[in-house]
């Protein structure tokens, strides 16, 4: 498996506009199409034995009682998958006495991978789980083409 990234070149201290720019990766979803709640459920029913339909609807009942939870102010801790919790999003006020709960403009699901399942990107941990960085920049310098299958940047599933 690979995993394709960018090239981007950011300050290195973003409060500051003098600094330094460095370079740095960004995650490519460009030509690839995120897994989809079927696929999922076929890969769970052939690994358990549950039929696919059960899984399907397994999943849903997840999301459904995940959002009731969250909305009801708790976070969720699944053992070897993570937390999702709710962060909120505001402008901001001057002082904190003058913010009120109408200043909170949205609210966003964030989630926090458990120790089981994160990723390290040291290189002996990405190696030995047979992980690989594949350069898109490098790829499209060479003029070799980059796989085929989307015709723009994804977002970050993850944001």
């Amino acid at each position: 498996m690979a995993i394709r990234f960018k090239r981007v070149s950011r300050l290195s201290d973003p409060t500051n506009q003098d600094s330094v720019k460095r370079t740095y990766p960004i995650i490519s979803y460009k030509y690839d199409t995120p897994a989809t709640l079927k696929e999922v459920a076929q890969e769970i029913s052939g690994n358990s034995g549950v039929s696919e339909g059960e899984t399907i609807s397994v999943l849903k009942d997840f999301r459904t009682l995940m959002r009731k939870i969250l909305l009801g102010g708790r976070s969720v801790n699944i053992d070897g998958i993570g937390y999702f919790y709710l962060s909120a999003q505001s402008k901001g006020t001057d002082k904190a006495e003058d913010f009120t709960a109408s200043d909170i403009t949205g609210l966003r699901i964030c989630f926090r991978a458990n120790k089981d399942i994160r990723l390290n990107a040291g290189a002996s941990s990405t190696r030995t789980d047979g992980l690989m960085f594949k350069d898109l920049d490098r790829l499209n310098d060479e003029g070799t083409d980059a796989p085929s299958g989307g015709d723009g940047e994804g977002e970050d599933p993850a944001a």
